[in-house]
């Protein structure tokens, strides 16, 4: 719509009656609906410069704006229609809403914090409120806005799931699989609490439950790549290596870069001994990852293992970088040196053993092989 044609579409409805600027609204309103936004927007615009009070106008605008990714200017929207309605919960709802999708939760908990204070028990506000501290991470305010929630509608199968992992996020898992099940007892078919509950298990170490949950999750959802990665984890854990292969085959089906799926196989297929494709897995996941520490002290006992010892000390080396501190990489590089003949350096690898851990029974017990063999060098 060009800028004269709606100047005098303006002028034409100040001059009428007051029924042409319920007809704008009413095309607008059809405009939105049928996905023309931006022509929908104009039209909200002239029937704001006619009725400034029109909270449906500002409401629906703000929308629009919303559907067409334009947050910023959905925000503005309703911060002037809060202008003209300051004591709206319906207004300040859609804000905390249209802030939290545009990832800006502090705004959106203060946009909720204002519906609860006008509107106590304005629907979904507690919810929100708790999704807002959720994912702020502030995990003890959002279980008390969740349980008042509850209160307020213990039969909202979003809000037990949403305190399920709330709870989960605390560690609190007997409790976060109590409400799991109560969100599943009114929606059966939610994987995603399906498999929220299979984490839980997998912590508390019910495995095959976890499992039996991960597998209800995927007969939803088959091509979820993280359901079927902690399923192996679940059945790596029941020693059932060649079933937890294939879930993380057909995780890596569906995100060819997952590197912790690459390294689970790969510690799945060395417990088979199935060398080759173990250590293939760990370089892939180290393709992926060059800084995965597991990967590479994995690798190393790998290759030790095969006798490729000095691939094994790089392995090793590779790994302390990363983490320094690690005991068992320092013993398992001391005892590779020692397969080495490298007597000077393996017992260096011990005495770094020594120095994180005083009472290490291993490295106290090579140390002083070494030193023997060391003494009988200098002897001879």
């Amino acid at each position: 719509m060009s800028v004269l044609y709606s100047i005098m579409l303006q002028t034409q409805l100040r001059n009428t009656p007051n029924d042409s600027t319920e007809q704008l609204l009413k095309k607008a309103l059809t405009l939105n609906q049928m996905g023309d936004y931006k022509r929908a927007i104009v039209d909200f615009e002239t029937v704001l410069e006619l009725r400034p009070d029109c909270l449906e106008a500002w409401s629906e605008k703000a929308s629009a704006y919303m559907n067409l990714g334009q947050y910023e200017s959905a925000l503005a929207c309703l911060d002037k229609a809060l202008m003209a309605h300051p004591t709206s919960p319906f207004l300040a709802y859609q804000r905390g809403w249209t802030a939290h999708v545009a990832g800006q939760y502090e705004e959106a908990g203060n946009a909720f914090q204002r519906v609860i204070q006008l509107q106590p028990n304005y629907p979904n506000a507690h919810y929100s409120m708790g999704l807002s501290l959720y994912t702020l991470r502030r995990y003890e305010l959002a279980i008390a806005y969740l349980s008042k929630a509850l209160d307020l509608d213990p039969n909202a199968p979003d809000t037990w799931y949403l305190q399920g992992a709330t709870l989960y996020a605390t560690g609190r898992y007997e409790g976060a699989i109590m409400h799991f099940n109560r969100s599943l007892e009114m929606r059966s078919d939610n994987a995603d609490a399906l498999s929220s509950r299979g984490n839980a298990l997998l912590c508390l170490g019910d495995y095959e439950a976890a499992s039996s949950s991960y597998a209800q999750s995927l007969a939803i959802e088959i091509e979820d790549p993280q359901v079927w990665y902690h399923r192996g984890l679940a059945l790596k854990n029941l020693n059932r290596h060649s079933d937890a292969i294939d879930c993380y085959q057909k995780a890596l089906k569906f995100r060819p870069d997952y590197a912790e799926a690459w390294y689970s196989q790969g510690l799945s297929c060395m417990k088979l001994e199935d060398w080759e494709t173990s250590l293939a897995s760990y370089d892939q996941a180290l393709k992926l990852n060059p800084e995965y520490y597991e990967a590479w002290y994995n690798r190393g006992i790998l290759l030790k293992a095969n006798n490729r010892l000095e691939e094994a000390l790089v392995s090793y080396d590779r790994a302390l970088e990363l983490r320094p501190q690690d005991f068992r990489a320092w013993n398992n590089r001391g005892g590779l040196l020692v397969s080495l003949g490298q007597w000077e350096a393996a017992l260096a690898s011990f005495d770094q053993v020594l120095g994180l851990r005083p009472d290490d029974p291993i490295a106290l017990r090579n140390r002083t092989a070494v030193m023997k063999k060391l003494q009988q060098s200098q002897r001879s």
